[in-house]
């Protein structure tokens, strides 16, 4: 791997750390995030909820507010349609709890996605409308290219809002409101990139703002902050940049999920082996809250989550915890084991093309698990990467994940043609594709990336945030790292690096074997790390050696050191 150090004008670091009184090294990623004049560089530091935009900035949203308002005064039944994961589950959830406590008594479906597919499709809109006399649709993270289904409800006369950041295939239609940040390209603002959840949050702000200029005493008694951490555990889940607001609503949502919590959440958190007095981590929502919500949708019981997070009897709650819990373990042994399947396909037949499409059937081709899989396979192969399930219609359905660079939005729309249904983002897509067209639908996939990188298959990269010495890892470094976060897309956590170093004792493998401890002396303290998965390539004793890593706090029976979480390392020049 590649080791490249970030680079940026020393002059810049310095004036920074002069004008704000800060230790160089968070100038330093701050300069590097392009944060180099004091203003900007304060706001990012200490982010406020009143630095949130007017929520009626955002174009459609003032139509959805009226068009809600409508429905509360003349008390119509309003149906929800939410994705199944942690982005529509959570705004699903936002979005039923505020309407209920005006006063409306909404409905909710969540696709399954094995037999209704995603999004709003004609089979979850059969089953939502079945109780009939509905007469507005809301459309949570889904939607915007959803044109017969919108059509449709047009013709039987319900009205539709589509709260959604997915991008547009095609002209979009007015026979609907659409709240969707990603129709206005030219329009760079600090809710540019929120996802439904935060699309969410700021449309019932936005309610609540015009409902208590009407005098509705309702609106006084409910709190937009009580829908925070929901909003955060879409914003992290959904890997939108951690930027502008979603940063705001991230931070702000984590420190309301450490201190005040519903019994859904609270069983939720206990669940996931998460303290309740500690304010949780973007890394916490990334690998302990998230795959649980997301497993109930994996393994086609979606509304298993949602219903945790809007009961409020504490047994329930428990027995919904440990079933999501019981869910998520099911999930990770079918992913691993789909894993080793698609993983040994690409190295057959994709070894030396540009991109993957893994695909196959049976047991542990399961399409709940195909976008994790795609993702692990991407960053193992260096390449965008498919991995689709056949179902028992006959269609493959799938995901794909790509890699900085690669517009998979782009790469899809080149061969469009052998599609049944595709959508998503630039590095996350969703497809599916008739049984027949699979095999020239694969060669034409590959040929668009060929296309998109000129067949040029680029050396994995590490970028290196700062190169310290041993003596600088201390309680003081460890808040510079902290009052960066939360840390995610667009804003990763800092990549350190120390060279020429030599360990402490001998590495020693733990867990299964898979892993393994060493230490390092900082002229101080003795300073342990741990490297994940890295047991087949442990690093000499008595060479001098580099180390990239990640510095974090280690909880362990009440007590609380400094470790290094290495991500690779390198005999020194």
């Amino acid at each position: 791997m590649l080791w490249v150090e970030k680079h940026v004008e020393e002059k810049k670091v310095l004036s920074l750390s002069q004008v704000l009184t800060i230790p160089t090294l968070l100038s330093r990623l701050l300069c590097q995030r392009g944060l180099s004049e004091p203003e900007k560089a304060l706001r990012f530091l200490q982010p406020k909820l009143a630095h949130l935009a007017d929520p009626f900035v955002i174009p459609g949203l003032k139509d959805a507010v009226f068009r809600i308002i409508e429905a509360i005064q003349a008390n119509e039944k309003v149906l929800i349609v939410g994705d199944y994961d942690v982005d529509g589950i959570t705004s699903t959830v936002i979005i039923k709890k505020n309407l209920s406590a005006l006063g409306l008594d909404p409905s909710y479906v969540i696709p399954k996605r094995k037999n209704e597919g995603y999004g709003l499709t004609g089979e979850i809109l059969q089953r939502g409308l079945r109780s009939g006399n509905v007469s507005l649709v809301i459309a949570l993270d889904c939607g915007t290219n959803s044109i017969k289904e919108a059509q449709m409800l047009s013709d039987k006369g319900i009205d539709l809002i589509i709260v959604d950041h997915h991008q547009a295939k095609e002209n979009i239609p007015r026979n609907r409101i659409i709240l969707n940040p990603h129709l206005h390209p030219d329009r760079q603002e600090p809710w540019r990139n929120l996802c439904t959840a935060g699309l969410a949050f700021k449309l019932i702000h936005g309610l609540l703002k015009e409902l208590r200029t009407r005098g509705c005493p309702k609106a006084h008694f409910i709190d937009p902050r009580d829908s925070l951490s929901l909003t955060a555990l879409g914003t992290i889940a959904d890997l939108v940049p951690l930027l502008a607001e979603n940063r705001i609503l991230a931070r702000f949502g984590l420190k309301h999920l450490g201190r005040k919590t519903e019994p859904g959440l609270n069983a939720l958190l206990k669940e996931s082996n998460i303290k309740k007095e500690i304010v949780p981590e973007s890394e916490d929502v990334t690998f302990k809250l998230a795959p649980r919500i997301n497993a109930c949708g994996r393994l086609d019981n979606p509304e298993v989550a949602s219903k945790l997070l809007l009961e409020k009897d504490e047994s329930i709650c428990k027995e919904l915890a440990k079933k999501m819990n019981y869910f998520n373990e099911q999930r990770k042994e079918i992913e691993m084991r789909l894993t080793e399947k698609a993983l040994s396909l690409a190295n057959q037949k994709f070894d030396k093309c540009s991109g993957v499409v893994a695909c196959g059937r049976g047991e542990f081709w399961n399409p709940g698990v195909v976008g994790i899989v795609a993702g692990k396979l991407a960053n193992e192969l260096g390449k965008p990467c498919l991995v689709l399930a056949e179902t028992e219609d006959g269609v493959y359905r799938g995901s794909g994940r790509g890699l900085d660079g690669v517009n998979l939005m782009d790469a899809l729309e080149m061969c469009k043609n052998y599609l049944k249904h595709w959508g998503g983002h630039p590095v996350a897509v969703g497809l599916s594709v008739e049984k027949e067209n699979i095999g020239a639908f694969s060669k034409a996939f590959i040929q668009s990336i060929d296309r998109l990188t000129g067949g040029i298959k680029k050396k994995p990269r590490l970028h290196i945030d700062a190169i310290i010495s041993p003596r600088e890892i201390s309680e003081e470094m460890m808040k510079v790292v902290k009052s960066m976060a939360p840390y995610g897309q667009d804003n990763p956590e800092p990549l350190l690096a120390i060279k020429k170093i030599k360990l402490t004792e001998p590495v020693k493998k733990v867990g299964s074997g898979e892993h393994f401890q060493f230490s390092i002396f900082n002229g101080l303290n003795s300073i342990s790390g741990i490297a994940w998965r890295m047991a087949d390539r442990m690093p000499p004793t008595k060479k001098e050696i580099d180390l990239a890593f990640k510095l974090r706090w280690n909880e362990w029976n009440n007590k609380r050191n400094l470790q290094m979480i290495l991500e690779d390392w390198k005999l020194s020049d």
